[in-house]
């Protein structure tokens, strides 16, 4: 809660509690400044709780608000709201609060609960792309904003490690081992494009040698050797999972457990799973098959488990996963960032895992829609089969870790999203990376020209801060908070990226009509740096909320 909501509503309880009033209090602040910097609907809503008409509960309320020091001005508004507009005198302990508490401004409360997030869950076949660093920046900005607002916060990775594309995946591998050794080999079938296989089977090379020279590619798009197809598998597993890791460490993604799809095979975590809801009475056979009753739960039709052929679909191995990671972990809620063609999967997870026990709702599934890449106003097409796709390695040497990460969280993740590499890569204010970045440099600028003046930056009045930019902008600092509690509440890392252009464009325009540094004025421009450094704080604490760095000289 911001400073002056909660001083507001402190201030409204006990004249509630003097008047022996009732009601609920609602405090928002007010888009017009000629209605005031904050108004309350109270009269409104709860004339009737209160036996009085609006207005005449308004008045009530305003002839008490009137005698507060920390209003200047208190009137009722239409039907029944009242607008109240913050004391010029009072504004300066925003400044104070937010340089006293520097990067603890806008942190939450302790909440004594405890969510565990899902971030990524790509295959390890290669390296990230576009779409999965999507994933990953939001994921790893909802999982920053929550733990700032108060949250337990655990993140997982989960690895489709024992699919078909796995086998796909050490196919490929060990055709380029063969080529590398120039030993005639069979294509496969099906196969993933791409010089990181290349690149890959190199050290695979360097690792085993021609070992295994005399093997080939057989009719079912596997290594003929059973024994030698289950190394290249496990050693393209383990090869592509070291690049993973490292390239979301290098993207700023933290992830606290890596979990493995194979491991749920090996542990026979699937059959416990299956044994479970037969025990429970929740599973039926017909032609064949097992099938799961997800219809109790709202789901279109039943869904089957166990195919007529012994083979387990799709659902299957994720529900086992979920079961275990719900057992290990014992958050209170748990998020999924998935991308937006999995939107038909929702209901029958949610509905096969209440058949588990678990409450209905506790897996939250936030879709992450596509990212088509734009270049020279042309769509760069993508295709990890064919290996053209854009991949995150590459585009943290285009264009680096934080305009990734900005862009890519920048937009409600519901939306589809064009991420232009060139206006990205624009050192201008059409770039809202740049933008961003250039206001805590011009910012720390300020603050080293006032240290350098051996000025002393610890007023604790601020009464020369009178025009009605500066009052905007500390109104804005002061809805930091609100703004943090809101993103975290929605998992919107969005929210943050809009206050941070929001705060960016009243800096910048400040700056251009008002002089921050002026040696013939020193008492108003002290109050000024530190009103700087505040926005500097501010803006500190949003970069870090969404994984970008604070950028000091440009």
């Amino acid at each position: 809660m911001s400073l002056f909501v909660q001083k507001i509503t402190n201030i409204l309880n006990k004249i509630i509690i003097e008047n022996n009033l009732k009601g609920e209090i609602i405090i928002e602040s007010s888009k017009d400044e000629n209605k005031g910097d904050f108004s309350t609907n109270f009269a409104l809503i709860n004339s009737k709780l209160n036996e009085k008409k609006p207005r005449e509960l308004a008045g009530v309320l305003i002839a008490s608000l009137s005698r507060e020091s920390l209003f200047d001005k208190v009137e009722i508004a239409g039907p029944g709201f009242i607008n109240m507009t913050i004391n010029k005198e009072s504004l300066g302990e925003v400044i104070l609060k937010v340089l006293k508490e520097k990067d603890q401004y806008g942190k939450s409360r302790v909440k004594n609960l405890k969510y565990n997030l899902e971030l990524v869950s790509a295959n390890p076949t290669g390296y990230l792309h576009i779409g999965h660093a999507r994933n990953g920046a939001i994921g790893d900005s909802v999982a920053r904003i929550l733990k700032f607002a108060g949250y337990e916060i655990e993140t997982e990775y989960y690895t489709n490690d024992a699919g078909n594309q796995i086998n796909i995946s050490a196919s490929t591998l060990f055709y380029h081992y063969k080529n590398l050794l120039n030993e005639p080999v069979n294509q496969p079938t099906e196969m993933y494009g791409g010089d990181m296989y290349i690149e890959v089977a190199k050290l695979f090379l360097e690792k085993f040698g021609d070992k295994f020279k005399n093997a080939n590619i057989n009719e079912d798009n596997k290594i003929d050797d059973p024994e030698i197809h289950n190394i290249f598998r496990s050693e393209s597993i383990s090869f592509f999972m070291k690049i993973i890791k490292q390239q979301l460490k290098d993207f700023g993604v933290e992830v606290d457990l890596y979990t493995s799809e194979a491991k749920m095979y090996e542990t026979h975590e699937i059959e416990k799973t299956l044994d479970l809801y037969e025990k429970l009475g929740k599973t039926y056979t017909n032609d064949n098959a097992l099938w799961l009753k997800t219809t109790e739960f709202g789901d279109d039709k039943d869904r089957v488990l166990k195919k007529s052929n012994g083979d387990y679909t799709y659902i299957t191995p994720d529900l086992a996963s979920h079961n275990s990671r719900f057992k290990r972990s014992k958050a209170d809620l748990y998020v999924n960032f998935w991308g937006g063609d999995h939107h038909g999967y929702i209901n029958r997870m949610n509905a096969g895992l209440a058949l588990l026990g678990y409450p209905l709702g506790i897996l939250k599934i936030d879709m992450i829609q596509m990212v088509r890449l734009i270049k020279d106003g042309t769509e760069l097409k993508m295709s990890k089969r064919k290996g053209t796709a854009i991949w995150l390695i590459d585009l943290l040497e285009m264009v680096g870790k934080d305009s990734i990460r900005y862009m890519l969280v920048s937009k409600n993740p519901s939306s589809h999203m064009d991420f232009d590499l060139d206006v990205v890569l624009k050192k201008n204010s059409t770039n809202p990376v740049y933008y961003a970045q250039y206001a805590t440099a011009r910012a720390y600028k300020i603050i080293q020209k006032a240290n350098d003046l051996n000025w002393d930056l610890n007023n604790s009045n601020f009464n020369l801060l009178s025009t009605q930019k500066e009052k905007e902008i500390i109104l804005l600092l002061d809805a930091f908070n609100k703004t943090v509690e809101y993103s975290a509440n929605n998992r919107l890392p969005s929210v943050i990226c809009d206050y941070i252009q929001n705060l960016a464009k009243r800096f910048h325009s400040y700056y251009s009509d008002f002089k921050v540094i002026d040696e013939e004025n020193v008492d108003l421009s002290t109050q000024r740096c530190q009103l700087v450094k505040a926005i500097y704080q501010v803006l500190s604490n949003c970069f870090d909320l969404i994984g970008i760095d604070v950028i000091n000289s440009m």
